[in-house]
């Protein structure tokens, strides 16, 4: 029997006391995310939606007795959970264990994010292009960069026989061992920033490559 995507909530760990469990931590997460599914953008609007639900609908959230979770539960639910780990959960329950195919890896600031004194959110996330879901994403400390971040995200995926591609601050000697260690393949930019690598790649491939300067090149880019 194909595993669900309630089965798959149910496998988060839950980092709250025993005290602040008077709803399990799926039923929470799946009411958030029939919500945000339904237009929910915030913790109100999430919370108004549920409310909203008949005593039978919030059953099968398994929630008994009617009693819908307030604004605040939500608040303090999402402040306590850990986003790696749901991030891992959903991941895996996009792959389904089918192998990822084509990885698209890219970096982006979350908007409205910002907070007082404290720099926007930034993550970088991997997409199964062929899944069309992402299947792995964390967040970019304020200290650290998208090089980093992209072999810790790497090294939680399985790479076997897939594609990944990026922007061309992922190509890194780091990155690019990691990849084709796990037996996977990748296809990054090469930009006048690193002159050595492109001229070698244009000297490999010779007039083969849009950068080569061999006679047939010279006459055509004449």
């Amino acid at each position: 029997m194909a595993r669900t995507l309630w089965d798959a909530l149910g496998q988060i760990e839950d980092g709250r006391g025993r005290k602040g469990r008077q709803y399990q931590l799926r039923s929470l997460l799946g009411i958030a995310l029939a919500a945000m599914l339904a237009g929910a953008n915030d913790l109100l609007a999430i919370h108004r939606w549920g409310r909203r639900l008949r005593p039978e609908a919030l059953e099968l959230f398994d929630i008994k007795g009617g009693k819908v979770p307030c604004h605040a539960t939500f608040h303090y639910f999402f402040q306590s959970l850990d986003a790696y780990a749901l991030s891992r959960v959903l991941g895996s329950y996009a792959l389904d264990g089918t192998l990822p195919g084509h990885i698209a890896i890219d970096g982006k600031t979350l908007k409205g994010s910002h907070r007082l004194d404290d720099k926007a959110i930034h993550v970088l996330s991997a997409c199964s292009t062929d899944l069309g879901a992402v299947i792995g994403d964390l967040v970019v400390e304020p200290d650290k960069n998208e090089i980093t971040a992209a072999l810790v995200l790497l090294k939680g995926l399985p790479l076997e026989g897939a594609i990944i591609t990026g922007d061309a601050i992922f190509t890194q000697r780091e990155i690019c061992r990691h990849i084709r260690d796990k037996n996977g393949h990748y296809l990054f930019v090469v930009k006048d920033n690193q002159p050595a690598l492109k001229a070698g790649i244009a000297e490999a491939f010779g007039d083969h490559s849009l950068l080569g300067t061999g006679p047939d090149r010279q006459r055509s880019a004449a």
